[in-house]
């Protein structure tokens, strides 16, 4: 493929995702059809399968995005960069404050988990950016720990964090982050639960200091 063709071909993808973003983000995922996404994005529908097969792909695609810039704003600014457990623990705190931080990306995360498609795939993108560190560090993980580890704790975050979305009064978003991390912490069946603690409550610490809308805000435009 020439230079020009795929410059192009990029082009029009980042205004699929563009248009998609901004569409989910203001009237929500459910209510966000494929026809009105190629026709906000001036292609037709059989245009916008050669990038995106189905609507989930989309939604998809814009969380393996904020995911992996989270994943690398990690990498770049952790105090402790050899310390993997310490990453993942990071990437589970930013990620869930991201979400509840912004009501309507919060809302297309719980639209989003009730498709089997996108919760395989969420959880899928979180083990590949656990498995990129663990090698960048030269640490193994086990694979049967990290897929447990990652499936029950996305369960449990899904359902707590439904709760918190529509006001239980038990369950605030600290005491959520603090349960999720250690509960994902736990399964890998590493380190005691004291060692745990420890790490959730430095994650926690890093998470607050993180520059939340510097993401939220490319949202909007799509600029990962």
């Amino acid at each position: 493929m020439s230079g020009l063709k795929l410059e192009s071909k990029n082009n029009l993808e980042k205004n699929i995702l563009r248009v998609s973003t901004e569409l989910f983000l203001t009237q929500g995922y459910d209510k966000t059809t494929i026809r009105q996404i190629a026709e906000e994005s001036g292609i037709g529908r059989g245009h916008l399968y050669y990038y995106f097969r189905k609507k989930e792909d989309i939604l998809i695609h814009i969380f393996k995005q904020i995911l992996d810039k989270i994943y690398d704003d990690v990498i770049k600014n952790s105090d402790d960069k050899n310390e993997v457990l310490l990453s993942y623990a990071l990437i589970q705190c930013i990620y869930t404050y991201i979400l509840v931080f912004n009501e309507n990306l919060f809302r297309i995360y719980l639209e989003g988990s009730k498709v089997d498609i996108i919760r395989e795939e969420a959880q899928n993108i979180l083990i590949d950016l656990c498995k990129r560190k663990s090698k960048d560090l030269n640490h193994t993980l086990k694979e049967k720990d990290l897929y447990l580890s990652v499936t029950i704790g996305y369960a449990g975050e899904c359902e707590l964090l439904k709760r918190y979305y529509h006001g239980e009064k038990y369950f605030d978003i600290d005491s959520i982050v603090k349960s999720i991390t250690a509960t994902r912490l736990n399964l890998l069946n590493i380190i005691d639960n004291d060692k745990v603690n420890e790490i959730v409550d430095k994650a926690m610490y890093e998470a607050k200091k993180f520059d939340y809308h510097n993401i939220i805000d490319k949202l909007y435009y799509f600029e990962f």
